[in-house]
């Protein structure tokens, strides 16, 4: 019982120790405080603008059609890659045909 108010009572002292408020700091009013960043309406950051809003215009108007299109265009490719092989081996086959007549 002893031990459990004294663990009570340190938990009350730390959780009154905690929520003391700070003293307030001495005069501010000499301090300097550098400004921050201002945002300067130049053209070269109006275009980055200007192209970063249109990039996200056309994602936002055609996500999947971007992905999809260079899908379609790598099986396209794929596929053209692949008759020129064909082409090629027959080519090859003919070629083997003739030398062994």
């Amino acid at each position: 019982m002893k031990n459990i108010l004294i663990v009570i009572a340190l938990i009350a002292g730390l959780f009154f120790f905690m929520t003391k408020e700070d003293a307030p700091h001495a005069d501010r009013t000499g301090a300097t405080e550098s400004p921050g960043k201002t945002y300067l309406d130049t053209p070269a950051n109006t275009y980055e603008e200007r192209v970063e809003a249109l990039n996200i215009s056309n994602t936002l108007q055609k996500p999947v059609n971007s992905y999809l299109d260079g899908r379609v265009n790598a099986v396209g490719n794929a596929r053209e890659s692949v008759n020129v092989g064909n082409e090629r081996r027959e080519a090859q086959d003919r070629a083997m045909e003739d030398l062994l007549k």
